[in-house]
């Protein structure tokens, strides 16, 4: 058994050594292979994308309130100036290097000791790479392209050529420059038509990692976005921009925002809130600045919500104009109706309640309508829910079902208590009344205008185009005539909004002072939204002009007016809003050129 033993131990290390040089072996060609196969094959593989530029937004005579501009960043390499880019280990010819600081001196309108400087700052403190300007001038950047030197990147930056004005329904957008997107207002809503869509080419680079361009592999050309036509006139916008800013600080409010509506069309022709923000930066802003109020905010509208009462009641035919009704609040017929804030006549007719803005008629009328018509009537106006404007964040308003009305309720939703609204729904239904009776659907985007090419000519294609939506008609038009024929006489002598009159037209408006609703219940004392919503010209109705303040300052008291300078009573619709509408309506219907309806109270000019 003993010559089996070393017959094993002479073996078995013969055979593990086999196969360690059979592996070995093995691994060697594969080396060799694989080496011979890449070996001095260094990839200079170019792909680029290139993003897209976004579409710009316009007014309706195609002002841009928003566009993007491409612009390029420059930095210069001392190192690389300094070096012969031909021959590395030859020195630089002065002369070159000279006549590139002049030409980035003078292309870039920079001092030339600064240029100078930047080529020192490899050679004092080993510095590559130092920043020079930007520039957004395609000239300058062809002119500079030759310089080696130079190191450039290509950013698309989105501007507001008009400033802060239209900054809420604008928006803004991320400073992502990768992906940069709509982050509020028109911006947002509508990213998918404005983003565009990116390019990409893809091909080889030299050892400087510059395109070799006869070797292009492929090139998708970038999409621009489309660009987004609105019904906003920037004239129109400018000018109550200027007014409401005026108004918010003569008034001492909060804040301050208006809607100009096209009756017919349901377009709006501007949507302000004063204060505003700069949406080229607006990180430094709050959320509040950033808010628009006239979507975004609920508010109770006060006695803006009698002429729908009006409506709903001599619709019903349960009144007329002309009936005659007792203001005695404690009529054993009706429950804890509201109270008026100064003395009414003991009889009024309908008319001349909502002239002086009667709180116990118009609580009556809500309780002979009953919460179930009333509240049918106030949905069919589009209150309690989204007008369904082309902006993001509008709310619905508050209008609770009416089995849920209990006997308070029924006296105060006539009066505008207890019930919530947004600015564009009260801007959209008393358009129904100034259109005898048609709700339409009220907009902002007027068209949507593709970009592309076909051969050598550019080619727009109109993507969306808006079309007129009735929504329906809650009121017969003769109902509508007779309540705006009540309106007039609120911007007169007598009324409770004499400022708010435009000389030459007819007013057909309603005031409106609502107490702030307290977050655990009740109703701030000293806290209002005082409004006014007009009709004008009355007797040919072209625009609507709502104006709210929130918190003006509340002034009961002379000696409080005079010390603070604000006008006595100055948290009333009627004080505050009612100039403000007056001095806006003045100019748009002298803007649309439309014709005065009551010529005898326009003053003459003198003549030249």
């Amino acid at each position: 058994m003993a010559w089996r033993g070393e017959k094993y131990r002479f073996w078995c290390p013969v055979v593990i050594l086999c196969f360690c040089l059979a592996g070995l072996s093995a691994r060697l060609v594969m080396l060799h292979l694989g080496y011979v196969e890449i070996e001095k094959k260094p990839t200079y593989t170019l792909v680029r994308n290139t993003v897209a530029l976004r579409g710009s937004i316009f007014s309706s005579t195609g002002v841009p309130y928003a566009r993007s501009k491409v612009v390029w960043e420059y930095a210069v390499d001392p190192k690389a100036g300094n070096e012969n880019a031909v021959h590395p280990n030859r020195p630089v010819d002065p002369a070159v290097r000279w006549a590139n600081i002049t030409n980035l001196s003078e292309s870039l309108n920079m001092p030339l000791e600064k240029v100078m400087d930047a080529y020192a700052e490899y050679a004092r403190r080993k510095r590559r790479y130092v920043f020079l300007a930007t520039n957004e001038d395609e000239t300058v950047h062809a002119k500079l392209s030759r310089i080696h030197e130079l190191s450039v990147s290509e950013k698309i930056v989105r501007v507001y050529p008009q400033g802060r004005d239209l900054s809420q329904v604008v928006g803004f957008v991320s400073r992502d420059v990768t992906n940069a997107v709509g982050a509020a207002g028109l911006e947002q809503r509508f990213e998918r038509q404005l983003k565009g869509a990116p390019g990409r080419m893809t091909g080889v680079k030299d050892a400087h990692g510059r395109e070799l361009r006869i070797l292009r592999e492929s090139y998708a050309e970038s999409r621009p976005g489309n660009d987004v036509y609105l019904t906003i006139d920037h004239n129109i916008q400018h000018e109550v921009e200027r007014i409401l800013l005026e108004g918010r600080l003569r008034h001492q409010a909060e804040r301050v925002w208006s809607i100009v509506m096209d009756v017919k069309t349901g377009a709006v022709l501007a949507m302000a809130t004063q204060p505003d923000y700069d949406p080229s930066n607006f990180t430094s802003s709050t959320s509040a600045l950033r808010k628009n109020y006239a979507i975004a905010q609920v508010y109770d509208p006060g006695s803006v919500m009698k002429t729908i009462t009006a409506c709903a009641a001599i619709n019903e035919r349960i009144v007329g104009p002309d009936t005659i009704m007792s203001t005695d609040r404690k009529d054993p017929r009706y429950y804890r109706l509201p109270t008026d804030s100064h003395k009414m006549d003991d009889y009024m007719t309908v008319r001349n309640a909502l002239v002086h803005s009667c709180n116990v008629i118009y609580g009556k009328l809500g309780c002979d309508l009953g919460p179930r018509r009333l509240r049918t009537y106030m949905a069919e106006f589009g209150f309690g829910s989204k007008t369904g404007i082309e902006l993001p964040a509008e709310e619905k308003g508050l209008l609770p079902p009416w089995q849920k009305w209990d006997k308070l309720k029924q006296s105060r939703a006539p009066i505008g208590q207890g019930v919530s609204v947004t600015a564009i729904q009260l801007a959209a239904a008393y358009c129904c009344i100034a259109n005898d009776g048609e709700l339409l659907r009220p907009y902002i985007v007027e068209r949507i205008v593709q970009h592309g090419t076909s051969g050598e000519d550019d080619v727009s294609t109109v993507v969306y185009q808006h079309e007129r939506q009735a929504l329906g008609h809650p009121i017969r038009p003769e109902t509508a005539r007779h309540v705006r024929e009540m309106m007039l006489g609120v911007a007169k002598k007598g009324g409770t909004a004499r400022k708010a009159a435009v000389a030459g037209y007819t007013v057909a408006g309603k005031t409106g002072t609502a107490q702030i609703a307290r977050p655990g219940g009740g109703y701030y004392d000293d806290q209002f939204n005082a409004s006014f919503i007009g009709i004008v010209p009355a007797s040919k109705p072209q625009v609507v002009i709502l104006v709210t303040y929130h918190k003006p300052f509340t002034c009961r008291r002379r000696d409080t007016s005079e010390a603070r300078g604000v006008p006595i009573y100055n948290h009333q619709g009627g004080v505050c809003a009612g100039p403000t509408f007056s001095e806006i309506a003045a100019f748009v219907l002298r803007y649309l050129a439309v014709e005065p309806d009551v010529p005898d109270e326009v003053p003459e000019e003198d003549d030249v």
